[in-house]
């Protein structure tokens, strides 16, 4: 049984939906047959040259063409172009009279005219060729009339005249066309019956030729010769003697013959070829659309016929289209000359002097019903009220027509009028006693009206009207509630209530009206519509905000009324006061129609007066912000009316789909709630010329992309033809629609492009976009009455146009037009311009450098001491300040160092040994604390400016800790005072060892200086994981430094880190220290990433703790830290450790630079005027020697200079300077004068020899010469210099001269160990200091030590200074660390680090080496 019930239910399913299609079938037949009505005339009036269609095609691209007998007419859906004989052009039409069209393969035209003969028009060009009839050529046209053009299977193009048939074989190229006269031109044994005059051709599915003619019909056959003829067939196919106009054939393969006396169809069912007369009409022009067959007639306007099926015999003559004078969408005129289906389905019908006319199978199926001539038709167009009562019979009401009722079963076309109401506002059914009436609103008094439909039948238009005279104003809206009450909305009457008594005949009546004094009353006197949802609430929509009753004050006697209204400064309330239309939708939302606001949404709160709205305005889609009427369809979208058509809503999506007037509507503008949703689905919108009438589902959006094309273009407003010339210049080779790229002059940049959407279906509704990339970011809109893109001062360079377009139904084309363009610069502006211009400028700056120079030198002085002022003054302020905040943090310590030296002074002689000491000792701690804060403002100079960095190395954080505080262990003890480090073995870590020596050092100070004796000072390292700066937990360093002293106060701990506060007194400075060393460290603390605070109970003692981050996370990416991976083997250096190694380093790196630019062989400069020798000498050395040449003295001296070669070999007698000048010249000049040369003469004499040592050559070589030789010589002087650089490093005292070979590198040498000695002591003495000294470059100076010494010029100033330590080890008693200052190091591990690299063991091994031998230690001194 459940198998069978299921079984049941599935087949009651399948047949809904199939009942289903049924309806939404023929919901979408009515809609076509609608559309089938509506003809949109084209016509001079729109820019047609003329009323005659003769012909019509579309081309390839989409545009429309029409011949006429005023010329070609081009249409793009929004203009003409009119193509017209122009005796100046050769290239032009040649006549007016246009009565055929063919394409062919490549989409050109071929044109039949009647007496200029055939054209062939290029699309491109818009060029035409002509070919006429030439007597005395048979290869000719036979005629210049032609009457019918077809192009076959074959690539035929036949040609119909009035004397007989033309073939054109269009395979063969253009130049070779030849015209063939077709001679076979009557039947054979038929008499009488020629074809002299053919009408059509055409060729069908199987390739057969028909042939059409005054005659009647022929088929393309051969005889039993095999000859091709033209046979007759009108008697063997039951063809009355006729002229055959047209022949077609439908999608069956069934022949359809146009003919004077009416239309044929071959019989499909037929066992022989026999036709069948269908319509008793003269058919000029057949045109076959899948099932539907149109058929122009002589002048009986367009028929069409329906071609149901396969099986079925004869056509069915659906629907006849003729002139209407009454109806301006009727068909122009009932001669059909042409008829054409374009791309999108759209019929275009030609006629005889009413232009052309367009229909559109596929419009928007919106009826239109509005007056007409007809005397039963629609009263009056201005329509205010529609309602449909409870017997399914429409009411319309109209503004000054009366009250209208439609007829059922006319589909709209016939009504009943009822004269007695001039006006009826609204309209709504009650029902009273058991009887039904309607109730009618009006707007002249006495304003409401009633009637009795309880039997429809029995309604005509003198049926008794009751009149009620209860009103003094209109009453515009009507509500009946669930309790069967009566609301009545009245124009500033307020709002009446009507309560059905008990009699079920009488009425309590209240009136509620606004007061002013009441903020409980209605909010305005105007009531446009009400009403009541599914609450029980009853809305009002009033003209001064939306007024609500709840369901309970809806029955009180004096209910009170919630209000709504717009707040400027609150986005979610209403959004305009004044409310046309209410509507509640299927999902229980409440939608608001104002005047002005646009549509409103209501959100509900718990307190129905809290509600808020969400408003939708033409910035989100709506065409117009008045929204007049409110419906829903059956897919829960809303529609809404308003004074710019009819619009979709989908709530869900919150989209908008706009419609027009060219979408079919009565008109942009409706009418006031003027709405209904009818039982079966159907919807009513009035308006100002009738109503619309629809059903949502039938609509259905158009999905062909529209084809997007540039139809024209313009050069400063001015229109380019093609191969129209503009300054000498075609722009335009093609149409512009063919034009893939513009190449314009710098001056032709003010250009304008026309576009069009070639898409008929509703060309107004079409949207545009375009976008100039190179110019253009995005895309720009427009509309179809602005189709064009401008742009003016276009800077030279490449651009490209994007244009395209959309539909009626917004579907934008998916390839849009592009073109482009190209701008060249002037003359003034091209690359070469500006090479010219580039040395116009250099000459220009040239010559006013050299003649304004003293004038500009002057005004920049002027402003450099300006300047320097402005910036002295602020300086002075800013030292002002500085000053007066650490004045006596100064002061006091140069008060202990100056009191006790004026003290041993004056009293030296008189004082014991043991005073002086002490006075001395006061002296040297207040030097050190003076020193201490000077460090300390410097370092926050530094970290202020931004110049501060942090060097982080990864090493053992407790090996640094335990070198660091010896000091303050040694301190500690000295004083009484425990001193205790707690640490693990071993932490390692990433931290800077200078600021964690500054911060370290300030927090040990601070304990000595505040724990009495006997006090304790521990500090303590140790790792924990914790969160830092409250971020994700982390592992962290943590330093305490602990001690016994005096505490801080309470109140007085926030301030310890503030810049010069001390804790006794919260001022700028203290007697009791700087009060910057805490502020400074947690500066170096935070900058390190991590925090630092204290715990302090008075008289107990103070604990700071440090934390700091430790991996290596925490510091990557961070402005001023630096983090040095490459530390295995870290010592640390404290303090000014890192300045003297930073400046060492910084020499070093300089000269591996320089180290790194030098060949690893030798260098040989070569110098001889014979390119030979000089070939011949670097082949053979090529080896040994990295070789450089030159051909006379002076190119030699200048490689010599730029090069520092090791070695030169020059000849003696060569051009310009020869080498005896070179030699002389290279070995006087400083930066030249190492360089040992070896001169090469083919002169044997020894005076010559002797000329050459004078000027300081270092060998001489006779010409010819052995090349063994030559290489011994360049070897020996290489050995000696290597010989006298090792004597440098070997020995400790020493003179210059003793490793020189001329007496210029022995000053220099002199020069440079004199200034050496000088800054012995300066640990600020580096490479760069002795350039300057030496008045040497940088690089001059590297290449003389490298190549007197083999030192760098870092490595040689290091050498003095150790060579200097040496000898004061030997020769005095003074310690190591005085020897260690002495020689300009400061720090003892640095010196002892250098020292046991360049002699093998350290200072105080050396000292101990001496001491035990009692004599000078042997110890290797070489590198």
């Amino acid at each position: 049984m459940s198998f069978t019930n299921k079984h049941i239910t599935i087949n009651s399913s399948k047949y809904l939906a199939t009942i289903l299609w049924v309806l939404l079938f023929l919901i979408t037949s009515l809609a076509t047959a609608q559309n089938l009505n509506h003809f949109e005339r084209i016509t001079t009036n729109n820019g047609l040259s003329q009323s005659d269609i003769m012909c019509i095609i579309q081309d390839n691209d989409g545009f429309m063409w029409f011949g006429t007998h005023d010329g070609l007419n081009k249409y793009d859906g929004y203009k003409f172009k009119v193509f017209n004989p122009n005796p100046n052009n050769p290239t032009s039409i040649t006549s007016n009279l246009i009565y055929a069209i063919e394409k062919d393969i490549n989409g050109n035209f071929w044109i039949g005219t009647t007496g200029d003969g055939l054209l062939f028009f290029d699309r491109s060009t818009e060029k035409f060729t002509s070919y006429k009839h030439d007597a005395n050529n048979t290869k000719s046209l036979n005629s210049n009339h032609i009457s019918s053009l077809y192009r076959d299977k074959e690539n035929r193009l036949w040609i119909a005249t009035g004397v007989g048939l033309n073939i054109l074989d269009l395979n063969q190229p253009p130049s070779s066309y030849q015209f063939t006269r077709f001679n076979a031109i009557q039947e054979p044994f038929v008499i009488n019956k020629d074809v002299r005059s053919p009408l059509n051709i055409f060729q069908d599915s199987k390739g057969q030729i028909w042939l059409g003619s005054f005659s009647g019909i022929y088929k393309l056959s051969r005889d039993s010769n095999g000859n091709k003829y033209f046979k007759y067939l009108n008697k063997s196919i039951d063809l009355p003697n006729v002229s055959v106009r047209c022949i077609n054939e439908d999608k069956y393969g069934r022949l359809i013959l146009g003919t004077d006396n009416g239309l044929y169809a071959q019989q499909l069912n037929a066992k022989s070829f026999k036709f069948e007369k269908i319509v008793d009409q003269t058919i000029s022009k057949i045109l076959i659309d899948n099932d539907k067959i149109w058929a122009g007639t002589e002048n009986n306007g367009l028929l069409l016929l329906t071609n149901p099926s396969k099986s079925n015999a004869s056509l069915k003559l659906t629907k006849k289209f003729i002139y209407d004078t009454k109806n301006p969408n009727s068909i122009s005129k009932n001669r059909i000359t042409s008829l054409y289906k374009d791309k999108t389905g759209i019929i275009w019908a030609g006629t005889n002097g009413g232009g052309v006319n367009k229909l559109n199978l596929g419009k928007k199926h919106f009826k239109h019903i509005r007056k007409t001539e007809k005397p039963n038709s629609l009263s009056y167009d201005k329509v205010r009220a529609l309602f449909e009562d409870s017997n399914e019979d429409l009411w319309i009401g109209t503004d000054g027509g009366s009250i209208n009722k439609l007829v059922k079963g006319t589909n709209n076309s016939q009504f009943i009028n009822f004269n007695s109401i001039p006006s009826v506002y609204a309209i709504t059914e009650i029902e009273r006693n058991s009887r039904k009436k309607l109730l009618f609103g009006g707007q002249s008094l006495p304003a409401l009206y009633e009637i009795d439909i309880t039997n429809p039948n029995k309604i005509t238009a003198n049926s008794k009207i009751k009149i009620y005279n209860d009103f003094n104003t209109s009453v515009f809206s009507f509500l009946v509630d669930s309790k069967k009450t009566l609301w009545i909305g009245t124009y500033n009457g307020g709002v009446h209530r009507w309560v059905l008594n008990k009699d079920q005949t009488t009425y309590t009546k209240d009136i509620f009206d606004f007061d002013t004094n009441d903020t409980k009353s209605i909010s305005s006197n105007i009531i446009r519509s009400m009403l009541e949802d599914s609450q029980g609430n009853i809305w009002f929509a009033t003209g001064n905000g939306l007024s609500v009753l709840t369901k309970n004050e809806t029955i009180k006697k004096h209910p009170k009324f919630e209000v709504f209204k717009n707040d400027k400064n609150n986005p979610n309330s209403l959004s305009h006061n004044y409310i046309l239309s209410i509507y509640e939708s299927k999902d229980n939302t409440l939608w608001i129609g104002t005047f002005g606001g646009g549509l409103d949404k209501f959100i509900p709160q718990s307190d129905l007066s809290s509600g808020t709205f969400k408003s939708y305005t033409t910035k989100d889609g709506l065409p117009n912000n008045i929204i007049k009427g409110i419906l829903e369809d059956k897919e829960n979208n809303l529609w809404l009316s308003s004074n710019k058509g009819l619009t979709k809503f989908n709530p869900k999506t919150e989209t908008f789909k706009n419609h027009d007037v060219n979408d079919g509507l009565q008109n942009n503008e409706f009418q006031e709630l003027a709405s209904v949703k009818r039982k079966n689905g159907e919807i009513l919108f009035g308006g100002i010329n009738g109503y619309n009438a629809f059903f949502p589902e039938a609509l259905r959006d158009n999905t062909i992309e529209p084809e997007t094309i540039i139809t024209d273009f313009y050069i400063s407003n001015e229109h380019i033809a093609i191969d129209q010339k503009l300054n000498g210049k075609v722009l335009l080779k093609k149409a512009i629609g063919k034009t893939q790229k513009l190449d314009l002059n710098f001056n032709q940049n003010n250009i304008s492009f026309e576009f069009s959407a070639l898409h008929y279906a509703a060309p107004q509704k079409n949207q545009f976009a375009h976008k100039l990339d190179g110019f253009d970011t995005t895309w720009k809109y427009t509309k179809a009455n602005n189709r064009l893109a401008s742009y003016t001062n276009l800077s030279p360079g490449n651009y490209t146009l994007l244009v395209k377009a959309s539909n009626n139904d917004g579907l934008w084309d998916s390839t849009p037009a592009k073109i482009n363009i190209s701008i060249k610069p002037p003359l003034w502006l091209t690359k070469l311009a500006y090479c010219f211009y580039l040395l116009l400028l250099i000459g220009l700056l040239f010559g006013l450098m050299k003649f304004t120079i003293i004038n500009t030198t002057e005004k920049h002085k002027l402003e450099l001491v300006h300047l320097e002022k402005e910036k002295n003054e602020e300086l002075q302020q800013l030292k002002l300040e500085f000053f007066t905040n650490i004045s006596h943090e100064i002061r006091t310590p140069l008060t202990l160092i100056k009191g006790p030296l004026e003290y041993l002074q004056d009293s030296y002689e008189k004082l014991d040994d043991k005073t002086v000491k002490q006075q001395l000792n006061l002296m040297q701690k207040n030097t050190d604390s003076l020193l201490r804060l000077i460090n300390q403002l410097l370092g926050f100079r530094k970290m202020e400016k931004g110049k501060m960095q942090l060097n982080l190395i990864n090493s053992n954080f407790v090996k640094f800790i335990q070198e660091l505080v010896e000091p303050f262990q040694f301190l500690s003890h000295k004083r009484g005072v425990n001193f205790k480090i707690i640490t693990p073995e071993n932490i390692t870590t990433w931290f800077d060892p200078i600021a964690l020596e500054k911060i370290i050092n300030n927090l040990l100070s601070n304990a000595l200086k505040f724990t009495q004796e006997h006090g304790n000072i521990t500090i303590e390292v140790f790792e924990h994981r914790g969160a830092l700066n409250q971020q994700k937990s982390v592992n962290l360093l943590i330093i305490k430094v602990k001690d016994s002293g005096s505490g801080i106060p309470t109140e007085k701990i926030k301030y310890v880190f503030d810049r010069f506060y001390n804790v006794k007194n919260k001022k700028k400075a203290s007697s009791e220290g700087t009060g910057i060393g805490l502020s400074y460290s947690k500066q170096l603390v935070e900058f390190h990433q991590g925090t630092i605070d204290v715990k302090s109970t008075p008289n107990e003692g103070s604990t700071f703790t440090v934390k700091l981050p430790m991996e290596e996370k925490m510091y990557l990416n961070l402005d001023g830290i630096n983090l040095e991976h490459d530390n295995e083997n870290q010592d640390f250096f404290f303090a000014s450790t890192a300045q003297t190694i930073q400046r060492d380093r910084h020499d070093e790196t300089i000269d591996d630079v320089l180290t790194k630019g030098r060949s690893k062989l030798p260098i040989l400069l070569v110098i001889d005027d014979n390119l030979d020798i000089r070939n011949f000498i670097a082949q053979a050395l090529q080896e040994d020697y990295t070789i450089y040449q030159a051909e006379n003295g002076k190119e030699g001296l200048e490689m010599a200079r730029s090069l520092q070669p090791n070695i030169v070999l020059t000849d003696v007698f060569m051009p310009i300077i020869d080498g005896f000048e070179f030699c002389k010249t290279l070995k006087t000049e400083q930066e030249t004068s190492h360089i040992p040369v070896i001169m090469l003469t083919a002169k044997t004499s020894d005076e010559s020899e002797l000329k050459g040592f004078k000027h300081g050559a270092d060998d001489y070589i006779r010409k010819p010469f052995n090349i063994d030789l030559l290489k011994i010589k360049l070897t020996n002087i290489i050995l000696h210099r290597q010989e006298l650089r090792k004597r440098f490093n070997r020995k400790i005292f020493l003179k210059p001269k003793e490793v020189t070979v001329t007496s210029a590198d022995e000053k220099f040498l002199q020069r440079a160990i004199e200034i050496i000695e000088e800054h012995m002591m300066d640990t600020e003495f580096n490479v760069e200091i002795l350039v300057k000294e030496m008045k040497f470059s940088r690089s001059n100076i590297y290449m003389k030590f490298k190549e007197l010494t083999g030192l760098s010029s870092s490595e040689f100033i290091r050498n003095i200074r150790l060579k200097r330590a040496m000898q004061l080890l030997e020769t005095s008693n003074l310690s190591v660390k005085e020897i260690m200052y002495m020689t300009g190091f400061n720090t003892g591990s640095y010196f002892s680090k250098c020292f046991k690299k360049q002699f093998g063991l350290l200072p105080s091994e050396y000292i101990k080496k001496i001491k035990s031998n009692d004599k000078s230690v042997d110890i290797q001194l070489d590198k």
